[in-house]
């Protein structure tokens, strides 16, 4: 993990460096990496995961579980444009409480144990990759810990592995409110309609 942690920093030092802010302020497409951008996106890619590592071993930001926020997971498999769908079945599934404990369902996307152990299964080589040892440690800890005892990274990592691109919607595809989808709240128009005007 030290390992992990220490190559992303230096990763990250390498191209935000003072060569990198002169690539990027003379616009040099020569630059080593391919370009300014090529280099901005690698260092953007380095600086995610130590937050993410940070926020996965208990950072104070994870440890807040009501309430909704912008997804602490922002990697591979993380969809901004569908953030209100998230949204939309955090409040249906549990009043964006990541405490919720509806028995079979539990966390704030009421997920079974299974699905639960399932999207870990998935994320594993992910979370290796990113985290090294620490990070598959951690998911064998949460292996066996209730879902509603996730921290909130955690809990947002394994909506969007199991989301999957939308492949894995079909998991929050009933309830009360349809949150996706034809005729879904969320595919409405947000803006309210403009008055007729007066006939004059």
């Amino acid at each position: 993990m030290r390992r992990a942690l220490i190559s992303a920093a230096a990763l990250l030092l390498v191209v935000t460096g003072p060569a990198a802010s002169a690539w990027a302020a003379d616009g040099d497409a020569s630059a080593p990496g391919g370009n300014a951008a090529a280099s901005q996106a690698v260092a953007d890619e380095a600086a995610r995961i130590v937050r993410e590592t940070d926020l996965a071993m208990g950072h104070p930001d994870s440890k807040d579980r009501r309430g909704y926020e912008l997804s602490l997971y922002q990697g591979k498999w993380y969809m901004p444009a569908r953030e209100d769908v998230r949204k939309c079945i955090m409040d249906r599934e549990s009043n964006f409480n990541y405490w919720a404990d509806g028995g079979r369902w539990k966390g704030a996307y009421q997920m079974s144990r299974s699905l639960g152990r399932g999207a870990l299964w998935m994320m594993k080589p992910e979370v290796k990759a990113e985290m090294g040892q620490r990070g598959l440690d951690k998911i064998a800890e949460l292996m066996n810990t209730p879902i509603n005892h996730w921290n909130r990274y955690w809990q947002d990592r394994a909506f969007w592995t199991i989301w999957h691109k939308g492949s894995g919607k079909s998991h929050w595809r009933g309830g009360s409110v349809k949150c996706f989808g034809k005729n879904s709240v969320t595919s409405q128009p947000s803006e309210t309609p403009k008055p007729a005007e007066p006939a004059a």
